[in-house]
């Protein structure tokens, strides 16, 4: 060992010598080095030539990866050994500050800012060459963006002006210019630099990349990917697409080039990804994100570069989940710059988050707090990252702050739009038809100022301009000229926003489906599809997103804009296919957020068929979710199904026909209800023959019951004949029948059928509550005279009627699982020991019994009967949740299962409160029942509000009669039980067991709140 021990320095000073030399040196013999360097330190045999030789090599090995930053603080701490020594050593002070800055970047602690400035300073009155004056700068630019003094941009921007005056050498001029422009782009974004002086110093960095004589690759990229940032900052606010495309043509020069650091290709492509935002397609976009995720997972990195690559990753994420309408990969996005380490990316989580809360107040209407927001945001917005900066030079727009383009650009006239959009809401809405003229003429040459290739900017634009002149055309029918503007202008923006995934798309066909109606040549038509294709962009939305709960929010708008396009139908009553475009219309926007998971459930299915196998096995493999949280596979498989994918179009007469041979039912009915402009109406869809559209002018929805549901299962409608939520029951049934099913009564008897006619109701808005089958004459209910079944949609009875009836050979069967409600656990008893005796009884079965048991494979047809409590509350029907033992089993857990698996049911009886009420969001029809409907479930019993216990009892043990004993069809089988409670004497009930036959009959409120789905 001796021989290894002779000469401690040897090690260090072969380095250095080789190193001098300009020769490389491995990276085990730099550690052994540095190991030997320090023993020769340590030992005191050392002296200030040591010291220095073993600073510069940590240094090295620092720069090799910057990972280590513990070679840093040692390589920091020599020099400052050095220069207690020789305080104004330009070489140590000059090593020392840049390491400093670099730190101090990452930490940013003040003294090191401060001290990397001081030593910086010391380095160019010694020095006074280029490296002297770029560390002087550079220490001036941490401090401005890490340490949150601006006033630093100056003196750095004046450091590296006199550092390329020194004549640097072509890689740290590349890293000068590189710096210089990040400042200078700063001070732009302040309003302190004019766009001409930062022009020049964009055009000198693209000359310095076309000639870069002996700059390192990795040196030019980085550039190249700064000139990239700054370009897009200064295009994207003036609206100019050529800007992007000479950045697609700089960062092209050096997507496959091969970087010593992966830190420096993760700025790269941060700025594509940056690139591919602005105007990039979904393809761009998905590319810009896997890349900088395969980045963030990579073990090269020191935490801290991973830190700000999960940064860098979640503002990509940010784009794309707002491009793609993925309401939950955008919160989770935000959340994800929201509780990183980074303050920069939490400042800027905080601006984004004010950001939507703008967007979603401009939505409601309020401007004046959307222009808060929108101004909260900006300040917000940190100062050192350059992301940030381009937001922040967009939001002084939106924000009426100093715009440093200036002038009369396309940004300038795209922002002005917000405020006219605005005006022209509340100019439509007080009927001012003058002031309606004058913003048109406004907005329409404002529109034109924006390029076509700049759509972020020009869509919204050309609709605003579009839809004042709809509103000046609808109030003079004699404008055509007004009329023709506007078709000619919205049909430019729906051409540019390119279909209905876009997400101005319901909004952009809406008005162009008015323009259409209007002027000397209306094409109704063309109207009724453009607005049918604003459906087809709701489904799409609702579609996309991966959970329930966001399809809702998704789907939010669906009602207004169909009952617009139904209006449409019903006005061209005169033209026989406006009739089937009715019955469409209807039912798009009927239920998306439960077709979202029906849909969801059989995707692969549908790619397979379309032609994508790989699409489908991947969404068989993840369940819809895709592989990594980065792969957007239900927007792809989205895009891989053609538009006139069942999962998006709503089926037409032709296709509810089959579905009522196959059920035996002879009509499916829209109800519609009457608002401030039009009549009610029932479409009528025959099983033969045409559609017929039956006014029924006192169908309003004010008259609905909205208050019947309660939350337990022992409760009703207070009295027999009492009120239930300011109703009386019987009013509304005599209403119910005055209002629509005598004149439905009345067009089925014409048919002649020799038996009760069979309906399937649809009925939309708050008439979903209503119990028509308890319609009554002052003779009859509706239910003597008519076999009444319920459906969500149109859609969803074609998907249950595709399904052959089967009679169930298992059962699970929950009686009373908290205790409380004894008849409800007598009725389980019954009906297991009497119709279902080698079913499963299980009396306190928590939601996983249930859930295990619907999935569990093999079972063959099947039944499931809850005799429990239910709960809904009309404001969230999505909270909707059976209570079993243990705990709840929630609507959204339900549809959730389904979404993956879907329920292997044939038959479910919820003999519980409310299962079938669906609360204030009527349109979506969210209720407990619907949910195991949409889930998979082929026939579904549940209950319009809550019911009491020893009556419903008896009911289901009638319906559990009818089906198992007399073999009745589902449908017929809850009306032969309900008329049985209704008049035993015409319909007798089948023998009660004992503890079923003590209790009377109540009276119409509880067989009334039952009601039949599906099959």
């Amino acid at each position: 060992m001796a021989e290894n021990r002779t000469a401690p320095g040897d090690a260090l000073q072969r380095w250095w010598e080789r190193v001098a030399a300009g020769g490389t040196v491995d990276r085990a013999a730099l550690d052994a080095a540095i190991e030997q360097g320090w023993r020769t330190v340590d030992s005191g045999a050392g002296g200030d030539l040591e010291e220095r030789q073993l600073a510069v090599a940590h240094q090295d090995r620092w720069e090799r990866d910057r990972a280590c930053f513990a070679d840093a603080d040692r390589a920091i701490a020599l020099w400052r050994r050095v220069l207690g020594r020789q305080p104004g050593e330009g070489y140590a002070a000059l090593l020392c500050g840049r390491l400093l800055a670099f730190r101090a970047e990452r930490t940013r602690d003040p003294g090191d800012m401060a001290e990397a400035v001081r030593l910086a300073d010391i380095a160019t009155r010694a020095l006074d060459d280029a490296g002297s004056w770029y560390v002087s700068g550079w220490a001036h630019l941490v401090r401005a963006f890490s340490g949150g003094q601006p006033d630093g941009l100056g003196e750095a921007l004046s450091r590296f002006g006199t550092a390329l005056r020194r004549g640097p050498d072509d890689n740290l001029r590349c890293v000068i210019v590189r710096d210089q422009l990040r400042a200078s782009f700063s001070r732009y974004g302040q309003g302190r630099l004019g766009r001409a002086e930062l022009r020049d110093l964009v055009e000198g960095g693209h000359a310095l990349l076309d000639a870069p004589g002996d700059a390192d690759v990795p040196d030019q990229a980085l550039l190249a990917g700064t000139l990239a940032m700054i370009e897009i900052g200064i295009a994207a606010p003036e609206g100019r697409a050529s800007g992007f495309a000479r950045c697609r043509a700089l960062l092209a020069r050096y997507r496959d080039v091969e970087l010593p650091d992966p830190h420096l290709r993760a700025e790269l492509d941060s700025a594509q990804a940056q690139l591919d935002h602005f105007a990039g397609t979904s393809g761009d976009r998905d590319r810009g994100v896997t890349a900088v995720g395969r980045l963030a997972a990579s073990d090269r990195f020191s935490p801290d570069q991973r830190d700000t690559i999960a940064g860098q990753l979640a503002l990509m994420r940010t784009g794309r989940a707002v491009e793609e309408g993925d309401l939950a990969a955008l919160d989770t996005a935000i959340e994800q710059l929201r509780t990183g380490p980074d303050r920069a990316a939490r400042a800027l989580a905080a601006a984004l988050t004010s950001v939507r809360e703008a967007g979603r107040l401009a939505e409601a209407g309020d401007e004046t707090a959307a222009a808060a927001a929108l101004a909260r945001a900006r300040r917000e917005l940190p100062g050192d990252d350059p992301a940030a900066e381009v937001l922040g030079v967009m939001l002084a727009h939106l924000t009426g702050g100093r715009s440093p383009v200036g002038g009369d650009t396309p940004a300038t006239a795209a922002v002005r739009f917000t405020a006219l959009a605005a005006e022209v809401r509340a100019a439509a809405a007080r009927g001012d038809i003058a002031t309606l003229r004058r913003l048109a003429a406004t907005a329409g040459p404002l529109a034109d100022r924006i390029p076509d290739a700049y759509p972020m900017l020009k869509v919204p634009a050309l609709s605003t301009a579009g839809t004042a002149e709809v509103e000046v055309a609808r109030r003079d029918p004699a404008d055509h000229a007004a009329a023709a503007r506007a078709t000619a202008r919205l049909a430019a923006a729906c051409a540019l926003a390119g279909g209905p995934h876009h997400a101005l798309w319901p909004q952009l066909a809406i008005a162009h489906g008015h323009a259409l109606r209007l002027g000397d040549r209306p094409d109704r038509a063309r109207s009724r599809a453009t607005g049918r294709s604003a459906l087809l962009a709701l489904t799409w939305q609702a579609l996309v997103q991966a959970d329930t709960g966001r399809a809702l929010e998704a789907a939010a708008a669906a009602g207004r804009h169909v009952r617009t396009v139904a209006a449409w139908c019903a006005e061209d009553a005169g033209d026989p296919a406006a009739a089937d475009d009715l019955v469409a219309v209807l039912d798009a926007g009927r239920g998306l957020a439960l077709n979202a998971a029906t849909a969801s459930r059989s995707m692969p299915e549908r790619l397979a068929a379309a032609g994508h196998p790989g699409l489908a096995q991947a969404w068989r493999d993840t369940g819809g979710a895709g592989g990594t949280p980065d792969d957007n596979l239900r927007v792809r498989a989205l895009h891989a199904l053609t538009a006139g994918s069942d999962v998006f179009t709503a089926p037409g007469p032709a296709e509810i026909r089959r579905a009522l041979s196959a059920t035996g039912a002879d009509a499916l009915v829209h109800l519609v209800p009457a608002d401030d402009a039009r009549p009610g109406m029932a479409v009528v869809v025959p099983v033969a023959g045409r559609v017929r559209v039956l006014p029924l002018p006192g169908l309003r929805a004010g008259h609905a019951p909205t208050g019947w549901t309660r939350a337990a299962r022992d409760l009703a409608p207070a009295g027999g004949g009492g009120t239930a939520g300011g109703h009386a029951f019987d009013e509304v049934c005599r209403w119910a029948w005055t209002a629509a099913m005598g004149p439905l009564t009345e067009l089925a008897e014409g048919w002649h059928l020799r038996r009760p006619a069979r309906l399937v109701l649809v009925p939309t808005g708050a008439l979903s509550l209503v119990p028509w089958h308890a319609a009554y004459d002052g003779r009859h209910y509706a239910i003597e005279r008519l076999v009444i079944s319920y459906g969500v949609s149109a859609r969803m009875f074609c998907a249950s009627a595709g399904t052959p009836p089967r009679s169930p050979r298992a059962a699970l069967i929950v009686g009373d699982p908290g205790g409380d409600l004894p008849h409800a656990a007598a009725e389980a008893r019954a009906v297991h020991r009497d119709f279902h005796p080698a079913g499963t009884l299980m009396p306190h079965a928590t939601a996983e019994d249930v859930l295990t048991w619907i999935a569990e494979p093999g079972r063959g047809p099947s039944l499931l009967h809850l005799a429990c409590h239910g709960y809904v509350d009309r404001d969230r029907p999505a909270d909707a949740r059976l209570a079993l033992a243990g705990g709840d089993l929630p609507v959204l857990r339900l549809l959730a299962h389904a979404r993956s698996a879907g329920l292997d049911l044939d038959r479910v009886v919820l003999s519980a409160c409310s299962t079938g009420a669906a609360g204030s969001l009527h349109d979506e029809a969210i209720s407990l029942a619907t949910a195991f409907l949409a889930g998979g479930a082929h026939t579904v019993f549940g209950s319009l509000w809550a019911v009491p216990d020893a009556d419903t009892a008896k009911l289901m043990y009638a319906l559990h009669h009818q089906l198992t004993v007399r073999g009745r069809p589902p449908a017929d089988a809850l009306r032969l039980a309900q008329l049985a409670m209704l008049e035993p004497a015409r319909e007798p009930l089948p023998d009660l067991p004992p503890e079923l036959s003590t209790a009377g009959t109540a009276g119409p409120q509880g067989w009334a709140a039952f009601v039949h789905m599906g099959r």
